[in-house]
């Protein structure tokens, strides 16, 4: 049918080329055979390719419309997922803007109970050493005392023999050890 009309549209002004002839008298043309035949072979000609082409055209411009169809539902797909994503990043952002005041409290008190914490460690370690320091300075100051004393005492025996052996004589010391004797009885 498409075929009939595409021919008639085509021979459309050979028909009113020839009716203008007609009505006019003076003006006649005529249409040498060798231009009818040419018409007719190029409508034949038009009529056969639409023939035999006519299903590859459809099916062709068939898979292209198909293609731009599916290019256009992936388009839209697309479009649709780059808007979701668009208003979450919108929302998130207008989120961190409203919790920016609350996260930056969050964490200067954490900063805080970070700063207590290692003040209340060092003081703790500072109370160790000091508690230490005064133990190892007692510890010092009873030994250097026991050495004193040791050594006091290694003086005096020595004094005391130097004493004895220089002022002593014989018999002051032969009473002396009666002294003793006498003593050590009575104990």
């Amino acid at each position: 049918m498409k075929a009939l009309v595409n021919i008639l549209i085509l021979l459309a002004p050979v028909v009113v080329f020839a009716s203008g002839a007609e009505h006019g008298g003076e003006h006649h043309i005529e249409i040498p055979k060798a231009v009818i035949y040419q018409a007719i072979n190029v409508a034949i000609l038009i009529a056969g390719l639409i023939y035999f082409t006519k299903d590859g055209i459809v099916t062709f411009f068939g898979g292209r419309k198909a293609a731009y169809l599916e290019a256009a539902q992936k388009s839209a797909f697309a479009r649709e997922q780059a808007e979701r994503e668009f208003v979450d990043i919108k929302n998130k952002l207008a989120n961190l803007d409203n919790t920016r005041a609350e996260q930056i409290a969050k964490a200067k008190a954490h900063a805080d109970d970070l700063k207590n914490q290692i003040i209340d460690e060092a003081n703790q370690v500072s109370k160790r050493i000091k508690e230490e320091a005064e133990l190892t300075a007692k510890l010092e100051v009873a030994r250097a005392q026991k050495e004193l004393r040791t050594q006091l005492l290694t003086d005096s025996v020595e004094a005391a023999r130097t004493v004895l052996t220089k002022d002593i004589g014989a018999s002051d010391q032969q009473k002396l050890q009666k002294e003793f004797i006498n003593h050590i009885a009575e104990v």
